[in-house]
């Protein structure tokens, strides 16, 4: 077998039904004073109830999310969570609402706490993609030591 080695950043797996109810104490475990909640139009409910379990640390709910992660949408929520000052991410829903949460957390350096309601991968790695003018950039989030 050859050799390799294997690094990934910082995660911790939560799983099970019901699991969304510890939102609030992971988002604590982050340091979060103020959460912004990223899902698709599709799963805005459960963007919303979300937001409900997070009680006073919601500050917006963000139902913004599409494939592919147009430039256009990143910007829209990086303005958001800067004029909100906002110190946590809550993606909620499959790749594209945790796509968002990626490139908005590139610009931010702002923490993610992801809620797959799929399994997409992106939620498990480092790699990031946005969308402008019809083409498709990538890259991986760097560890900060």
């Amino acid at each position: 077998m050859d050799s390799f080695r294997y690094e990934v950043l910082e995660s911790r797996v939560i799983f099970g039904i019901g699991a969304i109810s510890e939102v609030k104490k992971e988002a604590h475990e982050l340091g979060a004073k103020k959460a912004f909640v990223i899902s698709s139009p599709e799963q805005a409910e459960l963007a919303h109830e979300a937001a409900t379990l997070l009680e006073e640390l919601c500050a917006d709910v963000h139902p913004e999310a599409v494939q592919h992660v147009p430039v256009e949408k990143v910007h829209s929520a990086v303005e958001r969570v800067r004029s909100l000052k906002i110190d946590c991410l809550v993606a909620i829903g499959g790749g594209s609402a945790i796509g968002l949460a990626k490139a908005v957390a590139l610009q931010s350096s702002v923490p993610i706490l992801a809620v797959p309601t799929t399994y997409a991968g992106s939620e498990m790695t480092p790699i990031w993609g946005i969308t402008e003018n019809g083409l498709k950039k990538t890259g991986k989030i760097r560890r900060s030591n």
